[in-house]
C-alpha cells in the first residue's frame, strides 16, 4: 500500500468515526484544518470577526454533512469548497456595505528571535504592506492568491474547490499578480 492509499484509508476511518458522532475523531478533523480555512476565510473576507464566525458555520456544516461525504474528492478539497462556498455567500450578504481596510489589523504571529526590533518592525511592516494589497483585491482574484501560494495547492485543486476550470484559475491568478505588482510597483525599493 502506497503512501496516498495509506492517507486515504486512514481519513476514511477518520470520517467513519466523527459520523459515528466520536468527538474525539471531529477535534482531529476541526484542528487538521481549521488554521487553513480560516487563513482562507480571512484573506476572502478581509474582515477577522467575519473570518471566525464564518469559521464555525463551515466546521457546523462540514459535521452536519460528513453522512452525505462520499470521498468522490478529498476530505480536504471537501471542507475547501464548503468555505469557500460560505465565503461566496458572505461576500452576497455584505454586498454594499464597507469596511475600511484601515480597520483590520497586522498579524499578531511572534518572529523568531534574532532579529533586532527595528529589523522585526519593518518585516512586519512590509508584510502588512501585501496583506493590503492582497485584501484589495476582489473576493475571487484574493481566493486564488491565498489558495495558491499560502496553502500551496495547485491550479487544479482549486478549480475543483472553486467548481470552475483550471484555465479560469490560471486567469484570475493573472489578473490578481497584474493587480498586485501594480499595486506595489511603487514600493519595490521598500519591499
Amino acid at each position: 500500500m502506497n503512501s496516498s492509499e495509506q492517507l486515504q484509508r486512514e481519513e476514511s476511518e477518520l470520517v467513519g468515526a466523527a459520523r459515528l458522532g466520536d468527538r474525539l475523531a471531529m477535534k482531529e478533523i476541526y484542528e487538521q484544518f481549521s488554521p487553513r480555512m480560516y487563513n482562507l476565510i480571512s484573506y476572502w473576507t478581509g474582515d477577522d470577526i467575519a473570518a471566525q464566525d464564518l469559521l464555525q458555520i463551515v466546521f457546523m456544516k462540514v459535521f452536519k454533512g460528513l453522512a452525505a461525504f462520499k470521498h468522490e474528492a478529498s476530505l480536504s478539497t471537501w471542507i475547501y469548497r464548503i468555505a469557500a462556498n460560505e465565503c461566496s455567500n458572505h461576500a452576497s450578504r455584505v454586498a454594499g456595505r464597507y469596511a475600511p481596510l484601515e480597520s483590520i489589523l497586522g498579524s499578531d504571529r511572534e518572529l523568531a528571535p534574532g532579529p533586532g526590533p527595528d529589523e522585526r518592525h519593518a518585516t512586519t511592516e512590509k508584510e502588512e504592506i501585501v496583506r493590503q494589497a492582497v485584501l484589495g483585491l476582489s473576493p475571487k482574484l484574493r481566493a486564488v492568491v491565498v489558495m495558491r501560494y499560502n496553502e500551496g495547492m495547485s491550479y487544479e485543486e482549486i478549480a475543483e474547490i472553486l467548481g470552475c476550470s483550471a484555465g479560469t484559475v490560471a486567469s484570475r491568478l493573472s489578473r490578481a499578480l497584474s493587480r498586485l505588482d501594480a499595486r506595489l510597483k511603487p514600493l519595490r525599493g521598500i519591499l
